[in-house]
């Protein structure tokens, strides 16, 4: 018999006679059960939430964002092929994005928009995999269609608009006229809506195609940034570095 077990042998036999100290072992026991109980409770949610938290931040940033000096990327195509090619990396993405004012029939709204290739967005922003059909939903306008966006979910509720509505995209970098500067406006149609489940995020982000993103920002052929997923986010620094001695200066 081992010494703890007969210890508490000990005790609780002589507590057996004598009701009052039967009473204060019982209650004592109970209560050091309720109190460990409560403690793996509290820790088993506390270690959830944190988890879900991260979960759903990583599901829409990326790990690293590669951008350059004083400019855009030109050739931001054959840079994120080199990056690719890097042993660590999951995938990349090239980027433009910029603050903007969204209007509608039903209301207006400040938020982000972002311009994303439609082949490599889902592999970034993981609530875009849940809306599918990318290279549909994120399409160049033409002559009888408006160019797509997808809204966050909260961002497409304050505007009061559906997949199949249309969307105005105002942006400070407008033009000047003889009545002064004048913001540049674009037509969308919504053609889906996403949800991360974090306001923050669902109010504020919306993704187009970067080809639309590049006209209305004037950035011809470049992308404001490259946005990179690794396998080890704990060594996303590290990683960082390599890409940077990979790629070179600037």
């Amino acid at each position: 018999m081992k010494h703890e077990v007969f210890i508490a042998g000990r005790h609780l036999m002589t507590a057996r006679s004598n009701g009052f100290a039967l009473l204060i072992t019982v209650l004592s026991v109970v209560g050091i059960i309720i109190g460990v109980m409560a403690l793996i409770i509290v820790i088993a949610v506390m270690s959830g939430f944190e988890s879900d938290i991260k979960e759903r931040i990583l599901g829409i940033q990326s790990h690293i964002v590669l951008s350059r000096h004083g400019g855009e990327i030109d050739e931001y195509a054959d840079i994120a092929k080199k990056i690719e090619k890097i042993a660590g990396v999951v995938s990349v993405m090239p980027v433009n994005m910029t603050q903007v004012m969204f209007r509608s029939a039903y209301g207006v709204s400040g938020g982000i928009i972002k311009g994303v290739e439609p082949e490599r967005a889902g592999r970034i922003v993981r609530a875009l995999r849940k809306v599918g059909h990318l290279s549909e939903r994120l399409r160049n306008g033409g002559s009888d269609k408006p160019p797509g966006i997808i809204l966050g979910k909260e961002l497409a509720r304050a505007l009061g608009v559906v997949e199949g509505d249309t969307v105005y995209v105002v942006l400070s970098t407008g033009m000047l006229s003889p009545a002064g500067h004048m913001p540049a406006v674009k037509r969308f149609e919504v053609t889906g809506i996403f949800e991360i489940g974090m306001h923050d995020y669902d109010s504020v982000f919306s993704y187009i195609n970067i080809a639309e993103a590049q006209k209305i920002m004037h950035m011809k052929g470049a992308a404001g940034g490259i946005e990179i997923r690794v396998k080890d986010i704990y060594n996303a620094r590290q990683m960082a570095r390599r890409i940077v001695s990979e790629l070179g200066y600037p």
